[in-house]
């Protein structure tokens, strides 16, 4: 599970290496105080895991600036 925080928001992220090498990443949006938790299954595989963790998060923080 990776961690960050945009705008006051709590980003998690997990890693899954498909079984032909590919790597997807799941995010969850976590509003405090109240922990309200929005969760997005990625659905784009990319090669490593660090190009699919990049791209998890620059959804993750559009989708904040989005709903601000």
């Amino acid at each position: 599970m990776i961690q960050a925080t945009y705008k006051g928001i709590e980003i998690e992220m997990e890693m899954h290496q498909q079984a032909h090498g590919y790597w997807k990443c799941d995010y969850s949006l976590i509003k405090h105080p109240e922990r309200t938790i929005t969760i997005n299954h990625g659905t784009e595989e990319f090669p490593t895991m660090e190009i699919a963790r990049e791209h998890a998060f620059a959804e993750a923080c559009a989708a904040i600036d989005k709903a601000s």
